[in-house]
């Protein structure tokens, strides 16, 4: 097996690097606690400091749905590799179940390579691997993850060995989500502790000790849910922008977003689809009724209406 050689980084490169805790931080809301832990893996990564016979980090993210753990591990492969359709590759544990689906992913017959060598030229031999929802895989399933992270190899069915050194892998798990739901006042220390307890007993040991990082992400605060609000919110009003549609919004929008947007067991997945379907109903109920389509989001009966200046 030909392993890669790291050149040295650029120095645009290292400034990137310095840079990418902030990048985070603006975009990960109620999980500064988790930032500080994922960096480092990651700047030793891409210095070349790590080993080079194993992936370049392992990352372990336990806690609620809809609370950040998908999409930070997106955040850091749009930040390191730029494509992250291309780079990331994605896979949810649940399509994994039985022994069968072991042909699913290493492939059927002796010219075959599964969904992990398709995924694998796609991604051009780099990026990061997610593992949705790991605690649902079945155990032979689990043997190959192992393989993965002690080895950074994985064999398909052709015979194949794909060299998966130049991967980030990330595993997240609901393991104790519900406790995380019902926790009012515990400290952060309390919490990851207790988490991580419910994982060792659910989860075999030698899968929990070869992530390099384990990080228990935390219910969103009201406020934290307030703030993913106005990022997606923002982020649609620059959307309807560019297309002369120019809106702020007023008293009572966040509100109304956040109590549809977010949802007790799901958290904030629902909060980008809840923002687009209120703004352009907006936009569309104007621009039938013949009037501005620049002005003021407020709400009214329950609805985003535009009230022009």
């Amino acid at each position: 097996m030909k392993w890669h050689i790291t050149l040295p980084p650029t120095t645009d490169h290292k400034s990137r690097l310095r840079d990418l805790p902030d990048f985070l931080k603006g975009r990960i809301i109620g999980q500064d606690h988790v930032i500080p832990k994922v960096v480092p893996t990651l700047q030793n990564g891409e210095l070349g400091l790590s080993d080079p016979g194993r992936p370049k980090g392992t990352f372990l993210f336990l806690g609620p749905t809809g609370v950040g753990k998908t999409e930070i591990t997106l955040l850091m492969c749009q930040y390191l590799f730029g494509d992250v359709e291309k780079h990331c590759i994605r896979l949810d544990m649940s399509e994994y179940q039985n022994q069968e689906s072991l042909q699913l992913l290493l492939g059927q017959g002796e010219n075959s390579r599964g969904n992990m060598g398709r995924f694998y030229d796609r991604a051009e031999g780099r990026g990061f691997i997610l593992f949705d929802e790991i605690e649902k895989a079945h155990p032979r399933v689990l043997d190959i993850f192992l393989q993965v992270l002690d080895a950074a190899r994985i064999t398909v069915a052709n015979g194949e060995t794909l060299n998966l050194a130049d991967f980030y892998i990330v595993a997240t798990t609901n393991i104790g989500a519900d406790v995380l739901m019902d926790v009012k006042s515990s400290s952060i220390t309390t919490i990851e502790r207790f988490i991580e307890d419910l994982a060792a007993a659910e989860l075999r040991p030698e899968v929990l000790a070869r992530f390099n990082v384990r990080c228990v992400f935390q219910r969103l605060s009201y406020n934290a849910q307030k703030q993913i609000a106005t990022i997606m919110l923002n982020k649609e009003l620059k959307l309807l922008a560019s297309k002369g549609h120019n809106l702020t919004f007023g008293k009572g929008v966040l509100e109304l977003l956040v109590a549809e947007g977010v949802e007790p067991r799901l958290g904030a997945r629902r909060m980008r689809t809840t923002v687009e379907s209120h703004c352009r109903h907006a936009v569309r109920e104007a621009m039938l009724q013949g009037h501005s389509t620049s002005g003021e989001l407020n709400v009214q009966n329950g609805k985003l209406v535009i009230q022009n200046a």
